[in-house]
């Protein structure tokens, strides 16, 4: 990518917008899973820190787009995206008295992170239209 363009994709922040809906997706899948597993004995809750996930990569030098391998041909990234850390819930309070997950907290998770993914990618999808309507010139 050129000078000129990773200055443009940079300046508006598509990076940030795609890092808030990769934690959200992960988010998302670990609070789905708590409540999946709602009456699985034993089961510890999964959640993500939204928070400290969004902190550590902002706060990380590279900001570059990562390269993603969909061919074999392809030639591979040097840098690895960071993992995204998903926490176990070791604690023992149990709120149905079979696991310590409490689905109205798990709800609530949900449709928090639900006004997130959706607020990022409208957010993304007008930088791209942005974009789009400065290389049209309208």
């Amino acid at each position: 990518m050129g000078l000129i363009q990773s200055k443009i994709i940079q300046g508006v922040k598509i990076p940030l917008f795609n890092k808030v809906l990769d934690v959200s997706s992960v988010r998302h899948k670990s609070t789905a899973a708590n409540i999946s597993n709602i009456s699985t004995p034993g089961y510890k809750r999964r959640f993500v820190n939204f928070d400290n996930e969004m902190e550590k990569l902002i706060l990380s030098k590279n900001e570059k787009l990562e390269l993603k391998k969909t061919d074999p041909r392809h030639l591979e990234s040097s840098k690895k995206p960071k993992a995204i850390q998903i926490h176990t819930d070791n604690s023992k309070e149990s709120f149905n008295g079979v696991n310590n997950v409490d689905v109205d907290k798990e709800m609530g998770e949900i449709a928090e992170n639900q006004i997130i993914y959706n607020t990022a990618s409208r957010l993304l999808a007008g930088k791209f239209k942005g974009l789009t309507s400065a290389i049209k010139g309208r």
